[in-house]
């Protein structure tokens, strides 16, 4: 069929990927939980590795503190066919490792808290970032959680 195009389907396991490589750049918003208390946030999303992988540079500042929290993480498709979300912070004893369990939600078990780093976008430019942990062997809550918006 001339002229006919056809789209491939992305698999759910590998959508949060290719949402965010589809809108990469700069997001902007505000965050607040229990653990952290109400801040702002950025994150900049940047395809990497030919568009196989994303890197996700996120930091939070409150006016009081300045700058609070920084993470330099790599999303990308792992040798079992898996998302994984490589996290790098000088809160974590180094790079940790957290595989996507059902689509968005990534889970670690490596260190002394259970945690789980919930990654969504639920409609074209906005992105919602929240971590969870428990620091006993219930299951983990969200502690805090950042809803933001692309700004370029």
């Amino acid at each position: 069929m001339a002229g006919a195009r056809y789209r491939v389907a992305v698999p759910a396991e590998t959508d949060v990927l290719h949402r965010l490589l589809r809108s990469a750049g700069v997001y902007r918003g505000r965050g607040d939980g229990p653990e952290s208390g109400p801040f702002l946030a950025r994150m900049v999303v940047t395809p990497a590795l030919a568009g196989r992988a994303a890197i996700l540079d996120y930091e939070t500042t409150t006016d009081r503190d300045g700058l609070r929290h920084v993470e330099h993480s790599v999303l990308l498709l792992g040798a079992d066919g898996r998302l994984e979300l490589h996290v790098a912070s000088l809160d974590l004893p180094g790079m940790v490792r957290f595989t996507q369990q059902t689509p968005g939600q990534f889970t670690a078990y490596e260190g002394p808290l259970l945690a789980r780093i919930v990654l969504t976008l639920p409609r074209p430019g906005l992105l919602s970032y929240a971590w969870w942990w428990s620091r006993d062997d219930r299951e983990p809550r969200e502690q805090y959680r950042a809803d933001l918006r692309r700004t370029d």
